[in-house]
């Protein structure tokens, strides 16, 4: 990889005082004016290297979901067994180096912020496809679910990413109420269900868990 040019670390020095602004102040209330004085720069130099401020918005999305990916693979080498390594993805999942106040609050706020703006909608959801594309990749490295068509890894990956969502927003909301160490094992269970199923037709597997479930109360 070449040397950045100026340019470039003009750009990501704006992104970096963008995020810390959309941090402590919400996406709302960072304005060109206050992330140029967290920059360290004037307002018209915002102008001079970005369009506009949804231009600065999807590469500072961009730029955090990079950085999450860079920790999570650089953390992902150490394990070269591809069953630990899927596992110990599911476990960074759930980490600090994932879910924590700060990445979390600004996650839902860019969430926020795609409900109105195409633009970052758009970058959103390549985040996603991102996020699926690994969990994918690791599935195929597996030899328990490798077998499995691609459509149906397609649909366990979805499944594991709302999961993932839905506990991280649980846990922002209300942290007492969540556990991230029992997610992990939580998720796990999950994917065994998922297993024990693989075969049956969705539908048949949800009506035999209601029967369990009725002939044990």
């Amino acid at each position: 990889m070449g040397r950045k040019s100026l340019a470039d670390i003009r750009r990501q020095e704006i992104v970096d005082a963008f995020y810390r602004c959309v941090v402590n102040k919400g996406l709302t209330n960072a304005s060109i004016r206050k992330i140029a004085k967290e920059a360290g720069v004037q307002p018209s130099i915002l102008h001079h290297y970005f369009k506009d401020r949804d231009e600065m918005i999807e590469q500072m999305v961009e730029s955090f979901a990079d950085t999450i990916f860079e920790n999570f693979l650089e953390e992902m080498k150490t394990y070269p067994d591809p069953d630990t390594r899927f596992f110990k993805a599911l476990e960074f999942m759930y980490s600090p180096g994932m879910i924590n106040e700060e990445y979390s609050g600004f996650f839902l706020e860019c969430c926020v912020e795609a409900r109105r703006n195409p633009r970052v909608r758009a970058t959103m959801a390549t985040t996603f496809e991102r996020f699926r594309e690994t969990i994918i990749t690791y599935m195929k490295e597996m030899n328990i679910l490798r077998q499995l068509p691609e459509a149906q890894k397609e649909n366990y990956a979805t499944v594991l990413i709302a999961i993932h969502e839905g506990l991280e927003l649980q846990w922002y909301i209300d942290p007492g109420a969540v556990s991230l160490e029992k997610a992990t094992v939580l998720t796990r269970e999950v994917i065994n269900m998922l297993l024990e199923n693989r075969n049956r037709p969705l539908a048949t597997a949800i009506d035999d868990m209601k029967l369990a479930s009725s002939d044990n109360r």
